[in-house]
């Protein structure tokens, strides 16, 4: 079972659900575009996430240097940014938080929700422009 689901350790959990610290993503389509976080400790507790680089290219959150090091950064290491969607009545509606993405070292399958200080950023970005 191991081995067909990765477990994702999310470190202190998610923005409201601290006590949810392990997760899985499962592809939800062929792309790879759009993938469902999926809690191992409650099945209740699931998100829709995509990889920022996919939809925001230039998208790039500055981190403080204590998140910067826990992903060791410094070294070149390779990090993926998810976004958390809210889903809108169809896939066209939906927004993401591009204020609270999740870091994930998919190498060390370690992941961490963090706070971009940036006003200019909002927490319900349409997903697709018009």
């Amino acid at each position: 079972m191991e081995d067909d689901v990765p477990v994702v350790e999310m470190r202190g959990g998610l923005l409201g659900f601290p006590e949810y610290t392990q997760f899985t993503l499962i592809k939800m389509n062929d792309e790879g575009l759009v993938y469902r976080l999926q809690s191992l400790e409650d099945e209740a507790i699931n998100f829709v996430v995509v990889p920022a680089a996919s939809f925001f290219p230039s998208y790039a959150p500055i981190v403080d240097d204590e998140v910067a090091a826990r992903f060791d950064l410094v070294n070149g290491r390779e990090v993926l940014i998810l976004l958390v969607v809210t889903l809108g009545e169809t896939f066209k509606d939906s927004t993401v938080n591009l204020m609270a993405p999740l870091l994930l070292d998919p190498n060390a399958q370690v992941a961490e929700q963090i706070i971009v200080e940036n006003a200019n950023l909002s927490v319900r970005t349409p997903l697709l422009a018009a």
